[in-house]
């Protein structure tokens, strides 16, 4: 399996195995899911109990808004695969570490629970006008929905209607009730902290200290719906010619809380190595209402159809898209990367005349130009090759041949 793929672990490859199963008529849009998931094409991928969402960038750069049903188990599913996990002691003692043993999946079909489904038995939903089911938005969520489950297995179990936690409980329930003994509701609380007034009461300042308590540390689920809690405004009274808008500067704040939330809980990157331009293209996407992309522009001098086309690249290719559509700068003018690239496409079937080899692009026809971006990936862009008019039309490739049909 290619490094790049998607499932490279149990749990992921079973989800992407059992999606495939039986799936022989739509082996094309699998195909072209599957692409696009390498591609970076799905954003802002959400799990929840019963219910994936996502936004896809489609082959041209359309921005599609996706929602896939997944069935949860009923209540009394749970309970008998809690039973056969309970009845295993290996499966028990790792599930009660946090973990989720291989072996559950198998668990659950020894009492006919279907843990993981087939592509038939979910229910996507796409603004996308394609027919076929799944379309292949749907199925390059499906491909993402595995890195998901690879980092964290559990993430399986809240598509199908029940968390972590849920589940462990329910286990200890069935193997409490199991045995005739009487579970104890009350979990027991880690080990609280100190306050620091507390801790130096009545000490100088070079006095040692007491041990701290003991912090248990809990992982937190990647896909949890839980944010970092509620804020407050900034409810300072700032006079008028200073030009500080307390609004701004609480959505300035809220939006670095956010980001270090996903830091934290998502592994995100900070975003701090990034350029004054795709940092503004990304806020834009943002659009809030205290500060929202008109005011964006208006305020940093750029036209709203230039940052609008920034903050479409920055969807598509995060900041090296930006870069590109940005500052035609960024381009690469190797001369022989470039030459290479038109001679995969004449392989391809494309006439070589058809392809003009400027000096930092390819240009196919009246407005479509294929770069090579500062990441040394391919881009497609449309409009003149001028900086006020460029747009990224999907995302990126390492292989030219991506970014173009093939001549019929």
């Amino acid at each position: 399996m290619n490094p790049s793929d998607p499932g490279r672990r149990f749990w992921g490859r079973a989800w992407i195995q059992s999606l495939e199963a039986g799936e022989t008529g739509n082996a094309g849009q699998l195909h072209r899911g599957r692409s696009d998931a390498r591609r970076g094409a799905v954003h802002e991928l959400t799990l929840k109990p019963g219910h994936i969402s996502a936004r896809v960038v489609g082959a041209h750069g359309e921005l599609f808004a996706l929602d896939i049903g997944v069935r949860p188990l009923a209540s009394s599913e749970w309970e008998q695969v809690a039973d056969a996990v309970a009845g295993k002691a290996v499966h028990l003692a790792a599930l009660l570490d946090g973990e989720l043993h291989v072996g559950v999946v198998d668990d659950a079909l020894a009492v006919e629970v279907q843990l993981l489904p087939q592509m038939a038995q979910l229910r996507p939903d796409c603004t996308c006008e394609e027919w076929t089911e799944p379309c292949r938005h749907a199925a390059a969520a499906c491909y993402v929905v595995a890195e998901e489950i690879d980092r964290d297995p559990f993430a399986l179990f809240l598509l199908r209607g029940i968390s972590r936690e849920e589940f462990i409980s329910l286990v200890r329930a069935r193997r409490a009730a199991a045995a005739g003994t009487v579970l104890n509701d009350v979990a027991e609380k880690p080990p609280e902290g100190i306050l620091a007034a507390e801790a130096w009461s009545g000490a100088q300042l070079d006095d040692p200290l007491a041990p701290p308590p003991e912090i248990v540390h809990t992982r937190r689920m990647s896909h949890s719906s839980h944010g970092p809690g509620r804020y407050s405004p900034w409810d300072a009274q700032i006079p008028a010619q200073h030009r500080i808008s307390t609004e701004r500067v609480d959505a300035l704040a809220l939006d670095a809380v956010e980001r270090a939330w996903g830091m934290i809980v998502d592994a995100q990157p900070s975003g701090l190595s990034s350029s004054a331009t795709a940092d503004l293209a990304r806020r834009s996407t943002l659009a809030t209402s205290s500060f929202g992309a008109a005011e964006l522009a208006d305020f940093s001098g750029v036209s709203p159809v230039r940052l609008t086309a920034w903050a479409q690249a920055w969807l598509v290719a995060g900041d090296p898209g930006v870069a590109v559509v940005a500052d035609t700068d960024s381009w690469s003018t190797d001369q022989q990367l470039l030459a290479e690239g038109r001679e995969r496409l004449v392989e391809s079937g494309f006439a070589r005349r058809s392809i003009a080899l400027n000096y930092h692009s390819l240009r196919m026809s009246e407005g479509l130009l294929l770069v090579i971006g500062p990441d040394n990936k391919w881009y497609r862009l449309a409009g003149s090759g001028q900086r006020q008019d460029m747009r990224l039309e999907q995302p990126p490739s390492s292989d030219i041949r991506d970014l173009v049909e093939e001549p019929t």
